[in-house]
């Protein structure tokens, strides 16, 4: 994501669609999108072909039940949070995003405060490049807590949710919860302390810009997963205890994970993974709860 980019944009959030017709949105965003709304409690927002929408979530907003359609050539959403007690949920996010390695969800937890992102679905994943498209991105500025709860994230080429950025800066935590990420390149779940609780990373893919590690500790660390599953079917490392020349810490408790890919984890930064009652038999399923399509999502 380049944020400059991102905040060159105008600011349209919920409450823009909730109260401007398709016209004017199209307007202000210096395009044609068409916002409608349905009977079932959610906005479609079409996005057209070559353009990118641009969405703003500030101190304590919440932006939900949203369907953004990006299934036009060319076509990209980026939803930007910053502030501190703003909530994202019941968000989907329709057809392959094209917009190069910029983000779909970006921002951060400021002032020591919280957040979250649930229920949200981003499965059609990115136009298959190098490194093209990001599913959740954290600025290094973020020094509170988001909590990402019941997300899809799939076919992403640089990773699906990349939130290590605030481990030298901001030093904020992140909680990931009931998550699936499948087929995503760099990596799956990349942070640099928090918490992967009952989550599911997949690789089934055979283009290796879809084959991304497990979990990728950045230091400082540490990072604790439980109750997880690493279906990497021998493609990638299931974990990577830190990054650029310095070690971070894992503990990995009650989760099945693969370790066919050069033994399933790595000591090459100098960090260390810490196992208690794991096995080597992970599943390759959606966790309970966490939308399976993009109208499991909005219609939440």
């Amino acid at each position: 994501m380049n944020p400059e980019r991102i905040r060159s944009g105008r600011s349209l959030n919920r409450r823009s669609y909730l109260t401007l017709t398709g016209a004017t949105v199209a307007g202000m965003l210096g395009g044609t999108s068409a916002v409608s709304a349905t009977d079932d409690g959610y906005e479609t927002v079409t996005v057209p072909e070559g353009e990118r929408e641009v969405v703003y979530v500030n101190d304590d907003e919440t932006l939900e039940n949203v369907l953004f359609d990006v299934t036009a050539c060319g076509a990209g959403v980026t939803i930007v949070a910053y502030g501190s007690g703003w909530t994202i949920r019941n968000i989907g996010v329709r057809g392959q995003v094209d917009m190069e390695d910029n983000t779909v969800i970006g921002g951060a937890v400021t002032d020591g405060g919280s957040a979250r992102i649930e229920n949200v679905w981003m499965g059609d994943g990115a136009v298959y490049e190098e490194e093209g498209g990001i599913g959740i991105w954290l600025d290094p500025e973020h020094d509170g807590h988001l909590t990402i709860d019941r997300v899809n994230v799939q076919e992403m080429g640089n990773n699906a949710f990349y939130c290590s950025s605030p481990g030298g800066n901001g030093d904020g935590t992140v909680t990931f919860r009931n998550c699936y990420a499948a087929n995503c390149g760099i990596a799956h779940y990349r942070l640099a302390r928090g918490i992967v609780d009952n989550c599911v990373a997949a690789v089934t893919d055979d283009r290796q810009h879809r084959q991304g590690r497990g979990v990728w500790a950045w230091p400082p660390g540490p990072v604790f997963v439980k109750d997880s599953q690493f279906a990497m079917n021998g493609n990638h490392y299931s974990f990577v205890p830190g990054a650029e020349d310095e070690g971070s810490t894992m503990v990995v408790a009650r989760t099945q994970w693969d370790d066919e890919f050069r033994g399933g984890w790595t000591d090459h930064y100098g960090g260390t993974v810490y196992f208690a009652g794991t096995g080597n038999d992970p599943q390759n399923a959606v966790p309970a709860g966490c939308p399976t399509s993009v109208m499991d999502a909005v219609e939440d």
